[in-house]
């Protein structure tokens, strides 16, 4: 008798994995499939690397800049990790658009792999990795500002992978995941201070729907003890100066005409997420979590997404403040979707052409594709808030030097908001500006002008300038065509003698407003 050959055995890509007594039965996780996923990132660096050069810098670039410059553990309106990054790119490579946006443009490309990694956590394959990349990749939101040096870029990319590794925890229980966790918090801390809410988040997810033993784990403790650990420093330096950040709630609240109100977060929200695939992904995503048994391990994160929004839209957060959340709505949606084979009045949302489609708007509409002109004209608040700046320094510069000698070596310069300060003070020195200086927001806490000046050339309408001044003489308006006449295209110029010195006069100047 010949005896037969041994068959190896072939193991399922994805299939039920059941631990005692860790609840329901969870999904093994698929393989990655790494040779798409990264060609896939790879295109979203090359967009990002190319829009990178075009067009200028935005203004809040301009002023992570001017403040990273004045270097300190944290700012009135934020912490400091994007200022430092930004002060020392420049530093690196001044005027250099592309190095400035790196870290945008690397951190937009791995939110694709993110995004692709916790749809294999929930056992998506290779076609469900590449629908969540995919439409990460080709969102309204990431598409338009992944190559943007902002806390709003790097900010969600935190979430991201603070979910992932919490998916990745609730089908593994390996507690070096949670010990991991303490890092990407202590990061995500140090970019904005919004990702505690995410965590109260979860927390509220896990204790409705567990696993609670999540809450008892020590390295989870530990995790949060690092986190908490690293915001010493910009938490002592928030209380030396008052807590300026307590008042940026209400500063943003007052600002839902630039990004919605409260009654227009959702559909603000819906449209940062994706326009057709995207949308559908994250409606299935958030329905799949919430209902659905193959989803049931990672319930308390579809709660969590709940939890996190209505805190959001309760507190007068803006739309994009949840972008974080979009990677584990995408991944969950295109699990629902390997595992449901859709109705065909719907089935075409997911599809390629839905895909290519959806990429040709959004590109035409986000990225900064032709004449910065059109743009503007067309109301593009992104295109907008990167023109201008430079022939603003440059008229601010000819009025400063219009003046005497003897009078310019007691003139300082006195912005209206801390965007005008920022690029008058990256763009200044080249147009023979001497240090400039603003009452508004983060550029008040850099200080006052010295005694020593007694006049100030005033950019734009500054706030209180009828008290600090005994005399207001206008000199020429700065008017640009091509820039937006409300955001820096028309910017009155005027010269004011002061009543007082600067060290008098500037807490009764300063504001956040």
């Amino acid at each position: 008798m010949t005896a037969t050959a041994p068959q190896p055995v072939v193991r399922p890509e994805v299939g039920p994995e059941v631990r005692p007594g860790a609840g329901p039965a969870v999904r093994a996780a698929a393989r990655v499939a790494w040779r798409p996923v990264l060609l896939l990132a790879g295109v979203v660096a090359l967009v990002h690397l190319v829009s990178s050069a075009w067009y200028g810098a935005f203004g809040d670039e301009l002023y992570f800049v001017s403040a990273g410059r004045h270097l300190a553990w944290g700012y009135a309106d934020q912490p400091p990790l994007v200022p430092w990054l930004a002060a020392a790119l420049d530093a690196i490579a001044p005027g250099n658009l592309v190095v400035l946006r790196l870290p945008a443009t690397l951190t937009s490309a791995a939110h694709v792999v993110v995004t692709a990694l916790i749809a294999a956590e929930m056992g998506g394959r290779r076609r469900a990795q590449l629908l969540a990349g995919a439409a990460t990749a080709i969102s309204p939101f990431l598409l338009a500002t992944g190559h943007l040096l902002a806390t709003s870029t790097i900010d969600p990319f935190g979430w991201a992978v603070l979910l992932w590794l919490v998916v990745r925890w609730m089908r593994t229980r390996q507690d070096r995941v949670l010990l991991a966790a303490g890092p990407v918090l202590a990061v995500a801390l140090s970019v904005k201070f919004l990702v505690p809410v995410l965590v109260a988040g979860l927390a509220v997810g896990v204790l409705v729907a567990g696993p609670r033993r999540l809450l008892g784990r020590p390295a989870l403790w530990l995790a949060l003890v690092v986190a908490a650990a690293s915001t010493v420093p910009t938490l002592l330096w928030q209380a030396t100066h008052g807590w300026p950040q307590l008042q940026m709630g209400s500063v943003v609240a007052g600002e839902g005409g630039l990004t919605g109100n409260r009654w227009s977060f959702l559909p603000f929200a819906a449209w940062d997420v994706g326009l057709v695939p995207g949308a559908v992904l994250a409606a299935l995503g958030l329905w799949g979590l919430l209902r659905l048994e193959v989803l049931r391990p990672w319930r308390a994160v579809g709660i969590a997404v709940l939890v996190t929004t209505a805190a959001m839209i309760v507190a007068g957060g803006r739309p994009y403040y949840v972008m974080g959340l979009a990677a584990v709505l995408l991944a969950a949606g295109a699990v629902v979707l390997q595992d449901r084979r859709p109705a065909r009045w719907w089935g075409w949302s997911t599809s390629v052409p839905a895909y290519v489609a959806s990429a040709l708007v959004v590109a035409v509409l986000g990225l900064p594709l032709g004449p910065v002109a059109w743009r503007v004209e067309w109301g593009d608040f992104l295109a907008a808030g990167q023109v201008g700046w430079q022939s603003l320094a440059a008229d601010t510069g000819a009025a400063y030097r219009s003046l005497p000698p003897d009078q310019q070596a007691h003139t300082t310069v006195l912005a209206f908001s801390y965007w005008y300060a920022a690029a008058l003070d990256v763009h200044g020195p080249a147009a023979g500006l001497p240090p400039v200086y603003s009452p508004h927001r983060g550029f008040a806490f850099f200080g006052p002008p010295p005694d020593t000046a007694t006049a100030a050339i005033l950019v734009g309408d500054v706030e209180g300038a009828e008290e600090l001044c005994r005399t207001i003489a206008p000199l020429p308006r700065h008017v640009d065509p091509a820039a937006n006449a409300v955001i820096n295209g028309d910017v009155p110029l005027s010269l004011c003698t002061l009543r007082v010195p600067w060290s008098a006069a500037w807490p009764s100047i300063t504001h956040m407003r």
